[in-house]
């Protein structure tokens, strides 16, 4: 082999993970471009929406927090109530980086199958690499989901919230956005600041929007802990008990709860960012679409009838389904070999290994198995510790 462990992905679970191999001197390697989908990808200007406690990168040692990153770079920190810039959060993830010694090699894994005593790796270069096992943390970006209704239109005129990349791009342009939850939310900001005519269409009849978060008491606290995801005992629990959760619940159960739980929903700072400032209609879905003289006809449907609107561009933030054929790298071999759940979900030890001895997946990929913590940063606090067990 000409390596002992390998890594693909270098965001947050990527880093995190290969922390703790390195601190146990366990011998690995990580493929990709350091936050690569958190730098190339997603908006200019935004916040994230965890809370600054839960918006770390994790070591062993936990020396190299968020917080300790503000404290040595005499930058305001609170623990609650004071949103992370995703430029901030960048700067983080590059001392944490440093911090942590780690060397990404910048080179994208393009092909993965299985070979006599693991896993092949062809990488972006040609370059052809062998492994005895394999950590798949590539994140999001293949799991986007846009309604049929626009699948067959061209970009940029449609394109995911994850792939609309430069905001600017967009002024003095109209655009519809689709979606209610916090991606759409902060793209119709973003957007208006931006200069552009923004129409936000939501298929519920409200929006959710989340409580103000701010420092409490030691009573409240009590009573209602923060959490990695929200607050309150029940999401203490979802946050910190990620095995529990997979021995716990049924298959089925475990899905539909995931799919269902920590839904749709707008953080406290943004309301009033919209509220006013834009045109938002509540209850309405895309029933069909086309392009037309150069814009993108939309009919919409809702309680008072269809009706139909022109636009420049329709930015779809209709979220992420998991699903291990898309998965582009995989070998379609080596995906027959993946046992499932259900659908695309992969069947998952309690150690993250799929059914494929040595490959292993993490992060949104790991999230019907392991609840909606995975879905976040914050869930590289679980997997990071125990690969690094796991892989000796």
């Amino acid at each position: 082999m000409d390596l002992e462990t390998t890594i693909v992905g270098a965001g947050p679970y990527g880093l995190s993970i290969g922390a703790h191999l390195k601190a146990k001197r366990r011998r690995h390697q990580i493929f990709g471009s350091s936050m690569e989908s958190w730098r190339e990808h997603m908006p200019e200007g935004m916040f994230l929406k965890s809370e600054p406690f839960a918006s770390n990168l994790w070591d062993p040692g936990r020396r190299f927090t968020f917080q300790r990153y503000c404290r040595a770079h005499g930058l305001p920190y609170q623990a609650v109530g004071r949103p992370v810039s995703l430029e901030l959060f960048l700067k983080y993830a590059e001392w944490f980086r440093q911090s942590t010694q780690q060397e990404p090699i910048d080179k994208r894994v393009v092909a993965l199958r299985r070979s006599a005593d693991g896993f092949e790796l062809r990488l972006s270069d040609g370059e052809v690499l062998t492994s005895r096992r394999v950590v798949l943390a590539t994140g999001h970006m293949s799991y986007q989901v846009t309604p049929p209704e626009l699948a067959d239109l061209p970009e940029p005129m449609v394109a995911h919230s994850s792939r609309m990349r430069e905001v600017r791009h967009y002024a003095r342009r109209s655009v519809t956005v689709i979606g209610a939850g916090q991606s759409a939310l902060e793209t119709a900001a973003l957007l208006h600041e931006a200069g552009s005519q923004v129409h936000l269409l939501v298929r519920e009849s409200r929006i959710e929007w989340n409580s103000p978060s701010k420092p409490r008491s030691l009573l409240e606290r009590i009573q209602a802990p923060d959490a990695g995801v929200a607050s309150g005992w029940s999401s203490v629990a979802i946050s910190e008990l990620p095995r529990t959760f997979r021995r716990v619940f049924a298959p089925e159960k475990r899905h539909r709860f995931v799919a269902s739980s920590y839904g749709a929903s707008g953080s406290w700072w943004l309301r009033d960012r919209l509220d006013g400032r834009i045109e938002i209609s509540l209850g309405s879905h895309v029933e069909a679409a086309a392009v037309s003289d150069g814009q993108v006809r939309l009919r919409l449907a809702g309680a008072g009838g269809t009706r139909e609107i022109t636009t420049d561009h329709v930015i779809a933030a209709t979220g992420y389904r998991v699903d291990v054929e898309r998965l582009a790298y995989l070998d379609a071999g080596l995906v027959s070999e993946i046992r499932r759940e259900a659908g695309g979900i992969p069947a998952l030890s309690s150690t993250y290994e799929t059914s494929v001895p040595g490959l292993y997946m993490v992060g949104l990929t790991s999230s019907p198995v392991f609840g909606p913590i995975m879905r976040f940063m914050y869930g590289a606090k679980h997997v990071a510790p125990l690969l690094a067990r796991r892989l000796r």
